[in-house]
């Protein structure tokens, strides 16, 4: 497909399909630990059936997707969308002939992005972790997640928890991921300096190569940081940069026989027999995966515009929007609800406690979002 050039002084458009991705990401990430850390044991029929539902569906979406020992899928695929909504409007830029980025602004707009939510969930993990320590309510999930050494909370609230070599819960597990998102964006200029270059290959090569350096780290301290850093991370963030710049430049799309192949050969990849090191070819295989699910879902984007008027579609596009909130914030409001219910509520009722995380994983995002990401932080397009 030929690639009309952008003018100059065009902003580059919305990509509506990216909301929708994006949105069904962090629903997938909500729900499967909203399945999991719901863990009052059923009793009555009813719910030992929702219970037994619950386990078919998650069995059948870590069989379709999950790479066998390493990060959660839709981690993965957020990494990816990261680092195409990051590189793609510089892409459009830079077909446009405008090269030379304006990096303060960047900063300022990365850090109201950013930040504000970021700390906003730090300190709900604080609170939580402060309310366990106080009054343990007993449970072994809950214990672990309030674990939060002051070293640890200094370097969550300083966000650097993508370089600090151990595993840090301070109430709130997720925001190690999203502290390795802080330093891509940090690192983004050095990456846009080589890119603008054409030297896509030797940056591959490079997050390849921060990929070996973690096999050997592994020797030496824990993997629960290895697999949550930079360095395997970062490859994941490669390739969707990688793809907006072929989509920018060259247009590409992919038709859905090739998404499907992809996903395809990723299943049969997972069923080769495991070696040593196979969980870097399954995270990458299904990097890949998602990089093709991207452009595809562009593809559909051109040719059914109207579908983004499709009451599920809204729906995703809203959960989009409001997926930083989510990812940021449900861990620590599934853990106090718990905390409640055990504590304050003295009960034990699995649909009691379906209802109480999920009604609060929903508030603490909402006031998230519209109290403090959208407060400090509104997108040009």
């Amino acid at each position: 497909m030929a690639q009309a050039v952008p003018s100059p002084t065009a902003s580059p458009p919305r990509l509506w399909s990216l909301d929708v991705l994006r949105g069904g990401c962090a629903t997938v990430v909500f729900l499967s630990h909203w399945y999991l850390w719901s863990s009052f044991p059923p009793r009555q029929a009813s719910e030992l059936f929702v219970r037994a539902f619950g386990e078919r569906c998650y069995d059948t979406f870590v069989t379709l997707t999950w790479p066998t020992g390493g990060h959660h899928p839709a981690v993965i695929c957020f990494f990816v969308l990261s680092g195409f909504c990051i590189h793609y409007p510089y892409a459009w830029r830079a077909q446009a002939g405008r090269a030379q980025a304006d990096w303060p602004d960047y900063f300022r707009r990365r850090f109201r992005r950013i930040m504000p939510a970021y700390w906003a969930a730090c300190l709900l993990g604080l609170i939580f972790v402060l309310i366990e320590t106080r009054h343990p309510a007993g449970s072994p999930l809950l214990t672990l997640h309030a674990s939060a050494p002051l070293q640890e909370i200094i370097v969550r609230f300083t966000a650097l928890s993508g370089l600090y070599p151990r595993e840090i819960f301070g109430g709130n597990y997720l925001l190690n991921t999203v502290a390795v998102e802080i330093l891509m964006y940090a690192l983004y200029p050095l990456f846009h300096r080589y890119a603008v270059r054409g030297h896509w290959l030797n940056l591959g090569l490079t997050f390849v190569l921060m990929q070996l350096i973690a096999v050997v780290l592994l020797q030496f301290v824990t993997p629960f940081w290895v697999f949550n850093s930079i360095l395997m991370l970062g490859l994941f963030w490669y390739v969707g940069a990688l793809a907006a710049q072929l989509y920018v430049a060259r247009r590409a799309v992919v038709p859905g026989r090739w998404f499907l192949g992809a996903w395809l050969a990723y299943l049969a990849l997972k069923a080769v027999p495991h070696f040593y090191g196979i969980t870097l070819l399954w995270q990458a295989a299904w990097a890949i995966v998602c990089t093709f699910g991207i452009l595809w879902a562009l593809r559909r984007e051109h040719l059914y515009p109207g579908s983004r008027d499709r009451p599920i579609v809204v729906a995703l596009r809203y959960s989009g929007k409001i997926s930083y909130s989510l990812y940021a914030v449900h861990t620590p409001a599934i853990m106090l609800a718990t905390w409640g219910l055990l504590v304050l509520v003295g009960t034990h009722d699995y649909f009691v406690q379906l209802a109480a995380t999920f009604t609060a994983s929903a508030a603490a995002t909402l006031l998230t979002y519209y109290g403090v990401e959208r407060v400090f932080y509104r997108p040009r397009v």
